[in-house]
């Protein structure tokens, strides 16, 4: 319970920070204030303000300089989606499928257990999957959930969509997603993987998913065949 609660505080934090660099408060280039001092502000902990800034870095909104301080990057293109991948693919007139390469249990280790926020090396449900349209590969992801969130799920997922399975078995209900996007090249895992040439245009996407508590359901690290820009989605389920 303790766990959860600090949970709302830092994602209370995170939008009140948001709102305020939206707002012109904070301007793009300006230096926010110092951690003990947003301690301060906000009568939190440095975890607790750390979690929040965080999140805001890995959205693409501040960049940390070390011995310089926290700034405000840029302002992202926030996009609100409904539709799953599969529904994506269907509205494009395309069948959606996929396919489980690798499914094992690894323990959590730095990053990983920052971004699901569980013990040094507690166990994680790993998926590597492809997935396609019309039987051409599009994109591969690892997906990372925590044991104590769904124990035995590497066992007893199969196929089809993987939030519905979550929702079904284990009665998780993702409630919203923030993806970071930027354009790479591929490498030989997509070569191997997507059927295209190293160094081609490639589309790396990270994945934070959350409960409607904002506990951390999933991470997921793919790639994306073709080239686009920057930007950040959040999704609501």
């Amino acid at each position: 319970m303790t766990k959860r609660t600090g949970n709302s505080l830092y994602f209370n934090i995170k939008e009140q920070l948001l709102k305020q660099i939206q707002s012109g408060t904070y301007t793009v280039g300006e230096r926010l204030p110092t951690e003990a001092d947003l301690c301060n502000l906000y009568s939190a902990s440095r975890t607790t303000i750390r979690l929040a800034l965080s999140e805001l870095e890995m959205q693409g909104i501040l960049e940390r300089i070390q011995g310089k301080g926290t700034f405000v990057k840029r302002k992202e293109l926030h996009l609100i989606q409904t539709r799953s991948f599969s529904e994506d693919i269907m509205m494009q007139g395309k069948e959606p499928t996929s396919k489980i390469i690798e499914a094992k249990v690894i323990p959590a280790e730095a990053p990983l257990n920052e971004f699901l926020q569980v013990p040094l090396n507690s166990p994680i449900n790993q998926l590597l999957r492809v997935r396609y349209a019309d039987g051409e590969p599009l994109i591969y992801e690892r997906t990372y959930i925590s044991w104590n969130l769904a124990p035995g799920l590497v066992n007893d997922y199969n196929d089809g969509s993987l939030f519905e399975f979550l929702e079904t078995k284990y009665q998780l209900k993702a409630h919203r997603s923030v993806e970071q996007l930027k354009p790479i090249l591929a490498d030989k895992v997509a070569k191997k993987l997507l059927g295209i040439k190293e160094g081609s245009p490639c589309l790396q996407v990270k994945t934070f998913t959350y409960l409607s508590d904002n506990l951390p359901l999933e991470y997921s690290f793919g790639v994306f065949r073709g080239d686009f820009s920057n930007y950040t989605i959040e999704r609501f389920f």
